[in-house]
């Protein structure tokens, strides 16, 4: 996120020491690789060492992550460090840049699941413009709680990943996903129907490939090959065996997601959403 980039990246320019841990620097944009100048101290803390390329570290320690940081910690007497609280401002920043707008959009959505999702609910998130918006807007109260394709960006990834996640941690699982890529991956709603996984999926419906528009709009193109056909995806999820809602303002979100997160079996609340909502959010 350009908008993102540029309340953090000073941060990390005035740091004395840069500690990567678990950090996955798969297909980085140009202006995050290598973003550190040379004499930068950095430790690089991974489960396994990968010549990617994207960024050089003074140190790289190989193991569990978890388990180097307790061992680093364990050597370290707690020490004031940004002594002007440099951090707490840029979060401070951070939220007021992407505060949600009046009205209904992306991040009233965002917004509204974040507050009905019981604690310790798992999120998934899909590629596309709505993944780019949620990493920026969705706090997560602890660890493995939001999960994503970084690597390739895969569309259609967020809807099993929240299959596996509710499988094997047994928390409340929330999927968000846009309305093509769950168009290519329409069939594991029956999956969630046969393991009877509780997975509240919320489908982004703006009938487009935003992030690509947006693409085609920044370079200049013409509009070409990002519209999409209208889908009842309620109807397809009460086909599949489950419930299903199209919802367009918070309070219908809201009453519909509670009732979601209380239901035995899946849930997909269908959110229209106007493409162009997310020009200028990140």
């Amino acid at each position: 996120s350009p908008k993102a980039d540029a309340l953090v990246r000073p941060l990390i320019e005035a740091a004395d020491l840069i500690v990567l841990a678990g950090y996955d620097p798969i297909e980085m944009r140009q202006g995050w690789r290598n973003p550190w100048p040379a004499d930068k101290p950095v430790i690089d803390i991974v489960a396994q060492a990968l010549p990617h390329g994207m960024h050089r570290a003074t140190m790289t320690l190989e193991g569990h992550v978890g388990t180097i940081l307790d061992r680093l910690a364990e050597r370290l007497s707690p020490a004031p460090v940004w002594e002007r609280g440099e951090p707490a401002a840029v979060r401070a920043a951070f939220r007021r840049a992407f505060a949600a707008p009046d009205g209904w959009g992306p991040h009233a959505v965002f917004e509204t699941l974040r507050a009905v999702a019981p604690s310790g609910t798992v999120a998934t998130a899909d590629s596309g413009a709505h993944r780019i918006l949620l990493s920026q807007l969705w706090s997560c109260d602890g660890p493995r709680r939001l999960l994503q394709s970084t690597g390739l960006c895969t569309m259609g990834c967020a809807l099993p990943l929240a299959t596996g996640a509710a499988l094997g941690s047994g928390q409340p699982t929330l999927c968000f996903v846009g309305d093509a890529g769950l168009e290519m991956v329409l069939g594991e709603l029956a999956t969630l129907r046969d393991l009877a996984v509780p997975v509240v999926v919320v489908v982004l419906v703006d009938e487009a490939l935003g992030l690509i528009a947006l693409k085609q709009k920044q370079m200049g193109l013409a509009r070409a090959g990002v519209d999409l056909g209208l889908s009842d995806f309620a109807a397809i999820a009460r086909a599949f065996g489950g419930h299903g809602a199209t919802v367009g303002d918070r309070a219908s979100l809201a009453r519909e997601a509670a009732a979601a997160f209380a239901r035995p079996g899946f849930s997909l609340l269908a959110c229209r959403i106007d493409a162009a909502a997310y020009e200028g959010a990140f």
